[in-house]
């Protein structure tokens, strides 16, 4: 009966990080005007976003421009698995978000010790995630990004583990 119960539990934590990841993700994925994926220790394990740079009252406005109405390219934000020190030349089980400033990518990368996926906490980032891919589609009129997020769960002396995709547009791509 313990056994049972502690794999119950275990799944259930698994299944909350892997969604909470692909649901936190999506709302920046979805807001972006541009994306870049890079590779550091498996393929894709890396997304980088470029938000839109005009807001009013935290809501992404476009601008007139070249004729048409178009996003302005903003701040690029990262998104990758570390350990507890948010370097993005480390490999981890955390999922940690941050900016990229004059540096560029990778060297430019900025930590944000401040964003969590359990919202208003710090360095409270997602944890135990064992892996994020990402992947593009650019056949339609605006490109998705997927990203699978995987978990990992002990039961007794077994590892199992809880896998989630999600298929997110690019709405302010131009």
């Amino acid at each position: 009966m313990s056994k049972e119960w502690e794999r119950l539990q275990g799944e259930a934590e698994a299944l909350a990080v892997t969604s909470l990841a692909c649901s936190r993700l999506a709302d920046y994925i979805s807001q972006a005007t541009g994306f870049t994926l890079e590779s550091r220790f498996t393929t894709n394990d890396t997304l980088l976003l470029n938000m839109p740079a005009d807001k009013i009252s935290d809501i992404y406005i476009p601008t007139w421009s070249g004729g048409k109405v178009q996003y302005r390219s903003g701040v690029w934000l990262v998104f990758y698995l570390s350990d507890s020190t948010g370097s993005v030349f480390r490999t981890g089980n955390i999922l940690w978000g941050g900016t990229i400033t004059g540096g560029g990518y990778p060297f430019g990368v900025n930590p944000d010790t401040n964003w969590s996926l359990y919202y208003n906490t710090v360095r409270g980032q997602i944890a135990p995630l064992v892996s994020i891919r990402f992947s593009v589609d650019s056949s339609g009129i605006r490109p998705s990004i997927t990203m699978q997020t995987v978990a990992r769960y002990k039961t007794g002396s077994t590892y199992e583990q809880i896998t989630q995709s999600r298929t997110v547009c690019l709405r302010n791509a131009n």
